[in-house]
């Protein structure tokens, strides 16, 4: 099977011995509370989803993948993964020591050792990272949003502290265990923040000829007001592939992590963390993690080309449509007929039809998963 990136699969969990030992020490160590999307990063450390990185980034790293898109290793690395603390906590904390990680209601779920705190440029970073400082842009405010000092260093997890969230909750340990129950020596993986309709299924029932499996694996954590709720999307996708996928070829996992419209650089870390929980090969669209038009379509593509080789094989798609002159779902690639036979399925035209309580088109989405997602209580992020 595939390695892990950077070739080891990290596990900063550590025995219940341990974590009693640590929790009792909670009392001598100064403590930072994680939101929610905090939380999930040091789960995703944990756990290994974030491999080769072992804790929260320190100067060094940071600065190169903000300006380079490595690590400091050289390793490809697109995303900041950070711990941030304000002004008050940054003049207390020093290199070397401990402080005291807690969930948001206060649980006590592990610890940092500090190696570095650090101020930096939120303007700057934006820029590099979303290729914009507006702050329309819903990744730039989540940045603005953050404290004006970073902590790096390795974590340890206390073993009770990375709650499951339903069946769907899979490490990429145990994903990699069932890759290799089943047999599967190429996995294709897909990332989505939407509820499926005909043209994602298309992409997927593609990718999935030419591999042995398909791993399909939704972003699940905070998004922006009107994206879909993490119930509809998961419902949706339960709905798809029981009605119309072989079970035995496909898996349905969450990736725990808030959405950041970072365009391409989102759509490299959506990959890396695939290749961690087992991919082989990724599937890239058009406009991954984009945001009004902030990014050109093909964009992610481009910055895969220019990365190189980073140990999981990307597959590139273009638009998918239905044409009433083919009779279905298909590419510009295989399509000859001109728009006049094409009806795109424009994500904010479902969301507008959904929301009014109506079913999209069945040439657009499923019948079934259309139902599903409209018996769900809250559809949309207020």
């Amino acid at each position: 099977m595939l390695h892990p990136h950077g070739n080891t699969l990290v596990d900063r969990t550590v025995d219940p011995a341990r974590s009693t030992q640590l929790r009792e020490s909670f009392t001598d160590h100064t403590t930072v509370t994680l939101d929610q999307t905090l939380l999930f990063d040091f789960q995703n450390l944990a756990r290994g989803v974030y491999s080769p990185l072992d804790g929260f980034m320190g100067r060094n790293d940071f600065l190169k993948v903000v300006n380079d898109v490595t690590l400091e290793s050289g390793v490809p690395w697109p995303i900041p993964v950070v711990l941030d603390i304000e002004t008050e906590l940054a003049d207390e904390t020093e290199p070397g020591e401990r402080l005291g990680l807690r969930a948001p209601d206060g649980t006590p779920v592990g610890v940092v050792d500090v190696d570095s705190v650090y101020r930096y440029s939120q303007a700057e970073t934006c820029e590099r990272l979303f290729g914009t400082t507006d702050p329309d842009h819903p990744g730039v405010r989540a940045m603005e949003n953050k404290a004006p000092f970073l902590v790096g260093g390795s974590i340890k997890a206390f073993a009770d502290a990375l709650a499951r969230e339903g069946r769907h909750d899979l490490s990429p340990r145990e994903t990699r265990v069932l890759f290799g129950q089943r047999g599967w020596e190429t996995v294709v993986g897909f990332q989505t923040r939407n509820v499926p309709h005909r043209a994602h299924e298309y992409l997927q029932k593609s990718a999935l000829e030419h591999v042995d499996g398909l791993f399909v694996q939704p972003k699940i954590g905070q998004k922006k007001p009107g994206d879909y709720t993490d119930a509809a999307i998961l419902a949706g996708y339960e709905t798809l592939l029981e009605e119309y996928y072989p079970a035995e070829l496909v898996t349905l996992a969450m990736f725990k992590s808030r959405m950041m419209y970072a365009g391409p650089r989102e759509a490299l870390f959506d990959a890396l963390v695939r290749k961690n929980y087992g991919c082989t090969h990724f599937i890239v669209g058009r406009d991954h993690a984009g945001v009004a038009d902030y990014y050109d379509d093909f964009e992610a593509q481009q910055l895969f080309d220019a990365i190189g080789d980073i140990g999981i094989e990307p597959l590139y798609y273009h638009y998918a449509f239905y044409c009433s002159a083919c009779d279905g779902i298909v590419s510009e690639k295989v399509c000859p007929h001109d728009s006049s036979s094409h009806v795109e399925p424009s994500g904010t035209a479902l969301r507008h039809t959904l929301s009014g309580g109506e079913r999209p088109p069945p040439e657009l989405m499923r019948p079934e998963v259309a139902e599903t997602v409209l018996n769900i209580d809250e559809v949309f992020v207020e």
